[in-house]
């Protein structure tokens, strides 16, 4: 077999791979969020305790969410009701588990600080998905500090400036 014959049967086994390959993987892409545009987007950011998180299906059985109940504690930005029923697409329901990529992670007790949108039909949504959603972590002195999302790693006061600042 020559050198060109083999050439092109290895592109064509590679090609075969890539091809059968694509079908089992899938990828989700999101553009990267800052907090000015991530403002832009949300009506309302929220300090809120995550007071309860349920799976459902949807009416016709094709696809879970899970609503995330928010118990609103300040507002950095707009206004919100006192208790935001946010949807997220995916959760478990009996057995059976669909995983949304880059959806946001709520569990029951968390202290959050969620940029607040809508999906169309008007139930509200974390804005920006994982980048919209920051857990609240504490330091000895009680002083807040964000984890997660495109607020990582500043201080709560800070985030509050930025939100301030960005209406400018």
């Amino acid at each position: 077999m020559s050198f060109k014959h083999r050439a092109v049967l290895s592109a064509l086994a590679i090609a075969a791979f890539a091809i059968a390959g694509s079908g089992m993987t899938g990828a989700s892409t999101f553009l990267k969020e800052d907090v000015k545009s991530l403002k832009k987007q949300a009506e309302a950011v929220v300090h809120a305790k995550v007071v309860d998180v349920r799976s459902y299906w949807n009416d016709d059985h094709s696809v879970i969410f899970t609503e995330v109940a928010l118990d609103v504690k300040g507002r950095l930005h707009g206004a919100s009701d006192d208790l935001i029923l946010v949807r997220v697409p995916g959760g478990t329901v009996d057995d059976f588990t669909v995983e949304m990529e880059g959806a946001p992670k709520f569990d029951v007790d968390d202290e959050v600080v969620a940029f607040i949108a809508r999906w169309h039909d008007g139930v509200p949504m974390v804005a920006g998905y994982f980048q919209g959603l920051s857990r609240i972590d504490r330091d000895r002195l009680g002083n807040a500090f964000l984890r997660g999302g495109v607020a990582d790693g500043l201080p709560m006061p800070e985030l509050a400036r930025q939100l301030r600042q960005s209406a400018r």
